[in-house]
């Protein structure tokens, strides 16, 4: 697999223990967690949208996919928990076809989830989504003399997303139906070309058991909350690493640091603005795989300005930044970029981060790894 691979599996391995401490961290005096386990089962059917042409003239069938899920049904001890209307927390297994098994290969998937409903718990119907976040593991990927063929993704371990719809109803107090339609996602951020990566569309009927019945876990008690700032200033420093070509297997590393202002809208969302600038140390080579001759040392730089808006679970946050290039370094990737992650604080000032770092129309440039650290707070 190589250091690409063992570098993945730990962001992706980071990106999930944010959440993963959310679930498990309960309190004394919340309810056991025994009381509030659940178990899931769910088939599905669906596609890949092949969103290259060469794609689409290699898939032969539709898609067959199972999923087997955990979780923690949520109690209100935690402020966030009524803010978010009781979600429920877990970690499930995802299985797969790709439309292909002789070139594109299965997908397996673990990853771990927050479940939010809209509607009232103790409603009999209910409607809500669900975001997950892993790691999936292809069992087929290109390999110039193998499986050239395969043009959609180069590593084995990658960057697994998931989103679904859902709609429930209640068949008793312990067993829900669960439907959903879901958009599932694979991609390696850029460590390895190529990295077209798979999206899947889905959709299935499935089952969810609760031990108890989660309507009587509900605490009235006010919910505990465990942070009131209501204006940060912080700097960050990044890093990551990026290949150029699948003829060049080289990794070439991203430096960056930034600087952010964030202002507390309610208790579990915030919103503001971070400036950041990197060096790019793969442009340079991007420029002589095009046999572009134009290059100047100032296209290694770029410079984003991208707002944010933040949801806070506890010390776990999950962060959207659309944003553009105030100035930008490959200019055939457009003044359009954005970022999707999370973020861990690991003491008061301290917060280690995650994001994938893309250009307009989701096109991945790299994983971006960092450390943040608040220097002001009211």
């Amino acid at each position: 697999m190589g250091w690409f691979g063992k570098g993945l599996r730990l962001k992706v391995a980071f990106s999930a223990m944010g959440l993963l401490a959310v679930i498990t961290g309960a309190d004394a005096q919340d309810a056991p967690i025994r009381d509030r386990l659940f178990f899931e089962v769910e088939p599905r059917w669906g596609f890949v949208m092949p969103h290259h042409d060469y794609m689409a003239y290699f898939l032969e069938s539709n898609v067959n996919s199972f999923q087997l899920n955990v979780g923690l049904n949520t109690t209100g001890y935690k402020d966030w928990h009524k803010s978010f209307n009781y979600p429920q927390l877990g970690g499930g297994f995802f299985y797969s076809g790709l439309g292909n098994d002789r070139i594109y290969g299965k997908m397996l998937a673990a990853y771990v989830f927050i479940d939010r409903q809209f509607l009232p718990r103790k409603n009999r119907f209910n409607i809500g989504n669900r975001a997950a976040f892993g790691m999936s593991y292809l069992t087929k990927q290109f390999d110039l003399h193998s499986n050239p063929y395969n043009m959609v993704i180069g590593t084995p371990f990658n960057v697994f997303f998931q989103y679904d719809l859902t709609l429930y109803y209640r068949l008793n107090s312990n067993l829900n139906l669960r439907w959903a339609l879901g958009f599932s996602h694979a991609s390696n951020g850029n460590l390895r070309e190529p990295n077209k990566g798979f999206n899947l569309i889905t959709s299935g009927f499935g089952l969810q058991y609760s031990i108890s019945d989660d309507r009587l876990l509900v605490t009235q008690a006010p919910g505990y909350h465990s942070d009131s700032t209501r204006t940060y200033v912080s700097i960050g420093v990044l890093g990551s690493a990026k290949s150029v070509s699948r003829e060049n297997t080289n990794l070439y590393p991203v430096y960056g640091m930034s600087v952010e202002w964030l202002r507390r809208l309610s208790k579990t969302s915030l919103a503001g603005v971070e400036l950041a600038a990197y060096k790019d140390k793969a442009i340079k080579y991007t420029y002589q795989a095009k046999d572009d001759s134009t290059y100047r040392s100032s296209d290694s730089y770029a410079v984003t300005l991208n707002p944010a808006y933040i949801m806070q679970l506890g010390r776990t946050m999950f962060v959207f930044q659309p944003g553009i290039y105030l100035k930008r370094g490959y200019k055939p990737d457009g003044y359009i970029t954005n970022k999707v992650g999370m973020r861990f604080q690991l003491s008061q000032n301290l917060y280690a981060s995650w994001a994938i770092k893309a250009h307009w129309a989701a096109k991945a440039d790299f994983v971006e790894f960092g450390i943040r650290y608040r220097i002001i707070a009211d």
